[in-house]
């Protein structure tokens, strides 16, 4: 077959990927108006879009060529489309059929994207796609034992801090028994939602200012680290002050808390993300040196 020439032709090779992901959007919305935890799903699209433009300016060449792999991703990502709408119209709009719809577009757009610019293409906008799963719910069975864990973690390690500053404190369940009351580590004081920003943010942040592989990996790992610190630093806090100005004293400091806590993931991140790349660099110039160091010494 011919390759499909211009502009407008490669317009029309985006076709099915555009389709799938508005219709994607369509069902997520639902979440990003109802959810206060998904709320950030509105500026995913967005991000979204921008990695796609950042590498629509380095664009392989087209190939329009189908391989085994385009012609079998784009079949499972159809079938997991045509499964999970059936789910859907039994079950109704859940997290766990929206994962079937999100894996259903990744099938769908790798193997529109392996037949229109080969693997180079998957290499070049497969991540800018892949970005818009973060804005898609997290099931249910794996969402509860995530937030299980981290009220369990953050309650248990606020009671050991409590104590060694000489604050009697003990556990019950997700409630920290204190001197002047009962305080609750409910779901917003997991710290999910600083969780889910954060994975945005270095993943995003990662992807656009560092080239190594490694160096994003540490980004993300290292934004993680400091989402759950920053929330324990938070929760403590509102538990230090309610040991001694009382319970009502959380009411007033929660939302400066947060607020706080957000910034100080934010800039944290935005730091580590100047450190790591100053590194790459070096490491970049190091190895450069090197060659040449190699190339002089031959030719000398």
């Amino acid at each position: 077959m011919s390759k499909p020439q211009g502009i407008w032709s490669e317009f029309i090779l985006w076709s099915p990927i555009v389709v799938t992901l508005a219709w994607l959007v369509s069902k997520a919305s639902w979440f990003w108006n109802n959810n206060p935890d998904m709320q950030f799903g509105w500026v995913i699209p967005m991000l979204s879009g921008y990695l796609l433009f950042e590498g629509f300016e380095k664009r392989p060449v087209v190939v329009g060529r189908w391989s085994v792999l385009s012609v079998f991703s784009i079949f499972v990502g159809v079938l997991f489309l045509f499964l999970t709408q059936i789910y859907q119209a039994a079950y109704g709009l859940t997290a766990t059929s929206m994962a079937g719809l999100g894996l259903g577009f990744l099938g769908v757009s790798m193997g529109n994207l392996w037949y229109a610019y080969g693997s180079a293409g998957v290499k070049t906008f497969g991540f800018g796609l892949a970005f818009f799963l973060i804005a898609l719910p997290i099931p249910s069975v794996i969402y509860g034992q995530i937030i299980s864990s981290l009220q369990h973690g953050i309650t248990m390690v606020n009671v050991e801090v409590l104590a060694l500053l000489g604050t009697p404190a003990s556990i019950q369940g997700n409630l920290v028994q204190l001197p002047t009351g009962v305080l609750g580590v409910d779901e917003a004081c997991s710290g999910i939602r600083s969780l889910q920003s954060t994975v945005m943010a270095t993943l995003f942040i990662g992807y656009l200012t560092l080239e190594r592989f490694g160096f994003r990996t540490l980004l993300f790992v290292s934004g993680l680290l400091l989402a759950i610190l920053g929330n324990l630093i938070r929760v403590f806090s509102l538990s230090y002050s309610a040991s001694i100005h009382g319970i009502e004293a959380v009411d007033a400091a929660h939302d400066v808390a947060g607020w706080s806590i957000l910034m100080f993931t934010v800039v944290g991140v935005g730091v580590l993300s100047w450190v790591f790349g100053k590194m790459e660099a070096a490491m970049s110039r190091a190895g450069l040196q090197g060659v040449d160091g190699d190339e002089s010494l031959q030719v000398g």
